[in-house]
């Protein structure tokens, strides 16, 4: 297991519009005020975002067209097992943001202050991903092998329930992510996934 402290966090603005639904109108148009708010929720995010993560990588003991044996994990799920059909190991990641900006998210909800909120909702969205992206190609790039694309629990047929699984084996629990019983992480914007190796 490997603990990755101090990810960059670049949120860019593209990317915030995007998952605001800006662009899926070729005529949206953003207004000069909401303009302000992206830009002045994004420098306030900047503070509040302690990026970091983990992962552990492990060898494939047997895999079949509905499963994939690990060392200390099953994978279950057609969806999966296709995904990672090329894989010689697998590398189980975690990033999160902190819980940080999740509490000032709250905090503005609190105050009706929703615009502001769901903006910085979104940028935490955003932020959480682009962790996870740095996390996978530091992967790939220390494996010094080709990969899969990346996989969650969740997308398919792979059962969210095995997030609890996936956060004790890659012990999440040591960057401050844990799940509650609906197996959804928390911090919530935290990224749990998985990649082939091979």
């Amino acid at each position: 297991m490997k603990i990755v402290e101090n990810i960059p966090i670049e949120i860019e603005k593209e990317e915030v519009l995007r998952s605001l639904g800006y662009y899926r109108k070729k005529k949206s148009v953003l207004s000069p005020s909401i303009d302000a708010l992206i830009k002045g929720e994004r420098k306030k995010a900047k503070g509040l975002i302690q990026a970091k993560g983990v992962y552990v990588i492990l060898p494939i003991k047997s895999k079949s067209k509905s499963k994939i044996i690990l060392k200390n994990i099953t994978l279950k799920g057609k969806a999966i097992a296709k995904a990672m059909a090329k894989a010689e190991e697998i590398a189980l990641f975690v990033d999160t943001i902190g819980p940080a900006l999740e509490a000032e998210v709250n905090r503005l909800y609190q105050k009706d202050e929703y615009t502001k909120a769901t903006i910085l909702d979104t940028i935490g969205s955003v932020a959480a991903d682009e962790g996870a992206e740095y996390l996978n190609s530091l992967i790939v790039k220390k494996a010094k092998k080709e990969s899969t694309p990346r996989f969650s629990p969740g997308y398919g047929d792979w059962d969210l329930s095995i997030q609890k699984r996936l956060l004790e084996v890659t012990q999440a629990s040591k960057i401050g992510v844990t799940c509650n019983e609906a197996f959804f992480m928390i911090p919530r914007k935290s990224v749990s996934a998985v990649i082939g190796l091979y």
